[in-house]
């Protein structure tokens, strides 16, 4: 047992030196505190790894650095890695989201980059491994983060207390003004408005125990911006650009701004970042290339992601093979049925990149911008600890 003990010491001494996990995390696994127990039993190794969401690319790089780590060491014949969940969160809770551990804002100096099709796939991507999330489309101006999953715009139900009850798919809890005003209708509120409207989305709505609530701003560094630093413990935020020189000046506004607010920057995604031609295989940088990273050094935070362009990124899914609704009739054949309201929804259901084409560039690229915007997070804690 005594000499167990001893490699255990030299297993987790060699991952801490090896700072595994810094090349794809932006930091030490160790000082993350993702590195669990680890047991040495006959000359395996067992690590436990407390990453709080393990994306499958991440987590085959960290395994192999581990692995390749501790194996020269004197009687250890394999390595073997055993992964846990583990979403801490901040110790500072309020009375409008009581049982929400993270607030993590999207945010963008600018409109159109791509900042809702960021806040949705950071959603799932998180969801599918496991957490608990939710999704507050607060872009009152231009709400579209249901249009982006498929769901309708039709009023969430409320509970005896009068609260919302989100609307929920892919196993996130989603609320957004879309659900509340009418088709088509603009609009047109004064900044006062907007931060009481804020401050309701939050307090009025039941959104239960969530590890991570994602928050979908409008662009800018307006009235919404304001009322999330000033009411409500903000993990960190995500400030989404594209390569272009004036959405990086814009997004500097939106970085200057939250930090002004003493709100942490987890990290700058890049989006539409080259477009990989189907046809002759070349990476295009239609928008220019690596602007976020000028951006990145000048403030000291990591560029979480680069998305490419992809037309997979906006398509929707196709619903032609599935068998219409009805019933099958021996020697008369199908009879098709009037579609219920929740089979026509889950029919235009869409599933964003993250989990729909999880192979693809962009589809990578997004759940890894999930692991680390999470791990960012842990960070953030750890470090006030």
């Amino acid at each position: 047992m005594a000499d167990d003990q001893t490699q255990v010491q030299k297993v987790r001494r060699r991952i801490a030196e090896a700072n595994v996990g810094d090349t794809d995390l932006f930091m030490d696994l160790t000082a993350l505190g993702g590195i669990g127990s680890i047991t040495v039993e006959h000359g395996v190794v067992a690590v436990e790894i407390t990453l709080p969401i393990p994306s499958d690319h991440i987590r085959s790089k960290i395994e192999q650095e581990i692995v390749e780590a501790t194996t020269d060491i004197d009687g250890v014949s394999d390595v073997r890695c055993r992964w846990e969940l583990n979403v801490s969160g901040s110790d500072e809770r309020v009375d409008l989201i009581p049982e929400v551990k993270n607030v993590i804002a999207i945010s963008s100096g600018k409109g159109g980059v791509g900042k809702s099709t960021i806040s949705v796939n950071l959603a799932v991507a998180l969801a599918s491994v496991g957490a608990t999330v939710g999704v507050l489309d607060a872009d009152v101006y231009g709400p579209n983060a249901p249009a982006m999953l498929g769901l309708s715009n039709r009023t969430p139900a409320t509970t005896l207390d009068d609260a919302i009850n989100p609307r929920e798919i892919h196993g996130v809890r989603v609320m957004s003004m879309d659900f509340l005003a009418g088709e088509d209708d603009p609009v047109i509120w004064r900044g006062p408005i907007v931060d009481e409207f804020i401050k309701q989305l939050f307090g009025d709505v039941e959104w239960g125990s969530l590890d991570y609530l994602i928050v979908d701003l409008p662009p800018g560094t307006g009235d919404a911006q304001l009322t999330l630093a000033q009411h409500l413990p903000v993990a960190g935020a995500v400030i989404v650009t594209t390569p272009q020189p004036v959405a990086i000046d814009d997004a500097r506004r939106g970085l200057e701004g939250f930090a002004r607010y003493g709100v942490p920057i987890l990290g700058i995604a890049e989006n539409m970042a080259g477009f990989s031609c189907p046809d002759c295989s070349s990476i295009h940088d239609i928008f220019g290339s690596n602007g976020a990273t000028g951006l990145a050094e000048e403030f000291d935070v990591p560029v979480l992601g680069r998305i490419p362009l992809e037309t997979s990124v906006g398509t929707i899914e196709s619903n032609e093979s599935k068998e219409p609704p009805g019933v099958t009739v021996p020697l008369v054949g199908r009879i098709q049925l009037p579609r219920t309201r929740e089979e026509r929804e889950q029919q235009s259901a869409l599933r964003p990149i993250a989990i729909r084409e999880t192979d693809t560039q962009a589809g990578r690229a997004l759940r890894e911008l999930a692991t680390r915007t999470a791990a960012r997070v842990a960070d953030s804690h750890h470090s006030l600890e």
